[in-house]
């Protein structure tokens, strides 16, 4: 068998054999949930260094990436491209940069792909803003919230770069619906939206990182109907709801979740690996239907794929994730 046909083979195999594993199975290839009280910790270290801009953060606006704006929804007319992490996660990409620098690395970051392809690109971040825990922490729900100061200085710096800011979610035993209250006075800003990382969902009675977390298409079409509620209520644009998936388990009954009109619902492929591996699983787990996003690891990805293979996937990548 020639080389190119057997690794290709192999690489199918390899994908289809993760795809079959409970989501533990990746856990090790993240960095493990931190205890609620080291994060507590590393909290008051971050807030500490004076690193987190305590003005308000000015009106959206900024620096473009691309062609001009495209009138109705932000998918398909735009393409976002975010950062991972949070600042008190060092194995993360915000964890590594201050929002300042990371607002200039993910505008850096967007360039090649707007240059490329036919959208605008739209940089900015997915930042933690619930972070799942090993320990129960105060509430027992095994999660964390981030300070408002932290959020804001995040979606100062999104809109320094004419950016937007992804609030991402990681339940513990929270609900998802709770999470969204607290976050409600973020989500009512026109260029905040939301994602979801059901790997951290672990239900009541589950502990992050021992437990195989998922969710059901049905909580996503509740957030989703919440989310367009939002968005009516306050004349607001479209905003994007991203689901992190990395298998078929991530996501329960995917073929229920419902596309709203101005909540563009995305399944975004987690996925660590070759890229060969990587596009079989993004052909697996995307779906017409809806949106689709795509992430890239700089350094647990055997190869960092070019902006230009990112670009011919099928179907086309809406959303990217950089960590």
């Amino acid at each position: 068998m020639p080389n190119a046909r057997k690794t290709m083979l192999l690489a199918v195999a390899l994908i289809a054999v993760l795809l079959a594993l409970p989501a533990t199975a990746g856990a090790s290839t993240r960095p493990r949930p931190p205890s609620a009280a080291a994060f507590e910790r590393a909290t008051r270290v971050a807030l500490a260094t004076g690193a987190f801009d305590r003005r308000p953060a000015p009106r959206s606006g900024g620096v473009d990436t691309g062609p001009a704006p495209v009138r109705g929804g932000l998918f398909p007319g735009k393409r976002l491209l975010t950062l991972y992490g949070a600042p008190q996660l060092t194995g993360t990409i915000l964890g590594k940069l201050g929002p300042r620098a990371a607002a200039r690395k993910a505008a850096k970051q967007a360039r090649p792909y707007a240059r490329i392809g036919d959208r605008r690109v739209i940089p900015g971040f997915d930042l933690i803003a619930v972070v799942a825990n090993s320990t129960p922490g105060p509430d027992g729900k095994y999660r964390t919230r981030q300070p408002d100061e932290l959020i804001r200085s995040y979606l100062r710096a999104a809109r320094s770069i004419g950016g937007r800011l992804v609030l991402d979610i990681q339940p513990g035993r929270a609900k998802v619906s709770d999470e969204i209250d607290a976050l409600e006075k973020w989500i009512d800003e026109p260029d905040v939206d939301v994602s979801i990382d059901p790997e951290w969902d672990v239900g009541p009675r589950g502990v992050p990182g021992r437990s195989a977390g998922r969710i059901k298409a049905k909580e996503i079409n509740a957030v989703s109907r919440r989310l367009q509620r939002i968005v009516d209520a306050g004349d607001l644009p479209p905003k994007a709801l991203v689901i992190h998936q990395f298998h078929d388990g991530s996501v329960r009954r995917r073929g229920d979740i419902v596309q709203r009109g101005d909540v563009d619902v995305t399944l975004n492929f987690d996925g660590i690996g070759s890229p060969a591996a990587k596009v079989a699983g993004y052909r697996t787990l995307s779906r017409r239907s809806l949106f689709n996003g795509f992430s890239i690891f700089y350094s647990l990805d055997t190869e960092v794929m070019s902006p230009r293979s990112v670009l011919g996937l099928e179907p086309e990548v809406d959303f990217l994730l950089f960590q």
